[in-house]
Formats: C-alpha cells, structure tokens, sequence
C-alpha cells in the first residue's frame, strides 16, 4: 500500500492497521487520555501513545510536535490537528515544538519563503487563539532551525533512494527533501539543546503516517526515542464525498471566512436527510451521513447532552433539514464569530513571534 502525504486521497483505514501496525485506542488508554478528542472516537489510532502516556505520568520530560504548512488559511481539517496540540500541552504539560514549515511549502505548492512568512503570522494566530500556551512552546521556521536541517543530514546519510521510494512512491527530489526535513522536525524536541532523548508524540492524519513510519526507523539507528503518533479520522469535504482539502476552496471551510459565507456553506452542506419530507417524517434521517453532525461532533458541540440532542433531530424524523439546520448552524456560527475574535487580538503576538525567529 502506498500512501502519498502530499495529495487529498482517501487512506484506507483497515490497510493501515493491517499492513503498517497502527493500533485502535482502547477504552483503558483513552480514559488514560481523556478529553473529547478520544472520547468521542476522532482520535482513535496510534503508535506508542501508551509509552508517551505512562512517561508523562512519571513525570519524565516529553514533548509534543505538530505544525503547519504556510500555503493558506486555517481549515476545520489544521484545526483538528491543532486541537489535538493544545490538548496534550494542557493535559500533560507537555512542551510544545511547533513546525512552520516553509520549505515544504515551497517543495510542494512553489510557495515562497517570503509568503510563507506572511502566512505563518495568521496560521499562528490561529492556534493561539485555539489556545496555544507559546511561553511552553518552540516555534521555529523550517528555513531558519539549522538544527533540524542537521536531523536532515543526519537522516539521509541513513536513507536510500529505494528506501524512499518504498516508502512515498516516485516523488521529484525536492518531495524527498522535504521527507527528511520533516523527520528532522520529528526529531528536534530530541536534539541535547532540549535536553536529549525523550518520548515526543506527533498528532497526525492517516495520510501522515509515512512521515511517521520514516522518522521511527530513523530514531532508532541514531540512538533516539521511536516517536509516538495519534491519528484522527479524515475530515468530510461539504458535498460530504471526500477528504477536505485546501487544494479545493468549495470543498472546505476556512476559520478566517466572511460568517455570512460559512453560513452559506453550511446551508448547502450534504445533508444526512430523504429525499421528502414525508420520507423524513416516516423514516428519519440519518446523522453518519450529515456533514453538518459531523463537523457539530469534531468541532463546535463539546456539550454531549446536546450533540445527542442534534442525533435525534436527525435520525429519528422529527424535524425536516431545514429547521434542523435552522436550529444547529447558529452554534457553529457563534464559535466561529468568537474564534475571529480571538484571533484579532493574537495578530500583534504572532507578529512579533514570527519577526523574532525570522531574524533569528
């Protein structure tokens, strides 16, 4: 099986568990974990998390590292990732390494380091106002950490071009660079300057999980700690047929969108409803198919009473799609007016962050 982290294709799930040894969060390691993420099923694979778990619980050093590639806006699918983050450095007080990753940007969109920049300002924003604590975080351009570009070295006099192959497929060399720069990430939080070996848990799509897989076969021949990595579930686009993707404007929505059009959005978003309203009446609708239950569940609904409540205006035919998106998308609404609101007042703060490391 061949995953490709750089394209919007589907990653079957049940491959992955069969022929790359991920592990389903079982119900004594998710009430280890708590929080929403795990309890309602969006985290619900790993590698090692257990290890990072029982360290952080030791209180033994830890880290935890995500990061973002500066190519455009926030989408609910960073988000995910990102609530993921904040979770662990809130649950563990885990320090955070945060990746603004420019330089696959350039390898994979052509986009420059300089525009790169100017994105990392609003994508941080963003994650501080999702509640990024950056006084217990390393925030760091790929293009200015040359201890990661070291890892990088380090990592491909380790690696072959048919282990590369393996592993991505056929890529163009700068694909493949940007490969062992991101394992050079992985292993950062590792590097003597942040005191050594350590557990390091890395939050991830399935579509990942290459990364993942190159980056533990690399800790292990330089003497490291094999990184951790939770996985979630993919994202439905709005039509509600395929993963949501920056690539595709219409087929996502972005935290910094005008409300009226996310409104619009979310109006038009498939819906999980029949064809009539008598067959709806009759039968009831049907939640796992609803983007709108989906994005309630990932994102704006923490309260479990009235996410069962959004079940039952569906499933059991009581309401029509209308009035039943008449009654739910206000809440999304009021997270996202609330979250440009905080983003607003952490512009200045990532401005300055971003400036400071950019000059090094």
């Amino acid at each position: 099986m061949e995953l490709d982290p750089w394209s919007s294709s589907i990653v079957s799930e049940e491959k992955l568990f069969d022929e790359f040894g991920l592990k389903n969060i079982d119900a004594g390691l998710a009430k280890k974990i708590g929080g929403t993420l795990v309890g309602r099923g969006l985290v619900f694979a790993h590698r090692d998390l257990n290890l990072f778990e029982q360290a952080a619980e030791r209180k033994n050093k830890i880290a935890v590292l995500s990061g973002i590639k500066p190519s455009g806006s926030f989408h609910l699918g960073s988000k995910l990732t990102a609530d993921e983050l904040v979770y662990f450095q809130k649950r563990f007080d885990a320090k955070v390494f945060y990746c603004i990753a420019d330089l696959e940007a350039y390898a994979d969109n052509g986009t420059s380091l300089e525009k790169s920049r100017e994105n990392a300002v609003s994508n941080l924003a963003d994650m501080i106002a999702l509640g990024l604590d950056e006084k217990n975080a390393h925030i760091y351009l790929q293009s200015r950490e040359i201890r990661v570009t070291n890892f990088a070295y380090m990592a491909a006099s380790r690696a072959t071009h048919a282990t590369l192959k393996a592993i991505y497929g056929e890529k163009n060399f700068g694909l493949y660079f940007a490969a062992l720069t991101q394992v050079g990430d992985i292993l950062l939080p590792q590097h003597e300057d942040f005191g050594g070996p350590k557990p390091v848990l890395v939050p991830v799509g399935l579509d990942q999980d290459p990364h993942i897989r190159f980056s533990r076969d690399i800790a292990s021949k330089l003497g490291l700690v094999a990184p951790s990595a939770t996985y979630h579930r993919t994202i439905k686009s709005l039509d509600g047929s395929q993963k949501m993707s920056k690539r595709n404007a219409k087929s996502t929505i972005c935290l910094d969108e005008d409300i009226g059009a996310i409104e619009k959005k979310l109006q038009s978003a498939f819906s999980g409803g029949r064809d009539t309203a008598a067959e709806q009446r009759q039968f009831g609708g049907d939640s796992s198919k609803d983007v709108l239950f989906e994005y309630m569940k990932f994102h704006f609904l923490p309260d479990d009473r009235l996410l069962e409540e959004m079940r039952q205006d569906m499933d059991s035919g009581r309401m029509l799609t209308g009035e039943y998106k008449k009654k739910w998308i206000p809440y999304a609404l009021e997270w996202f007016r609330k979250h440009q609101q905080d983003k607003k007042a952490a512009i200045k703060k990532a401005e300055k962050i971003i400036e400071r490391i950019a000059q090094g």
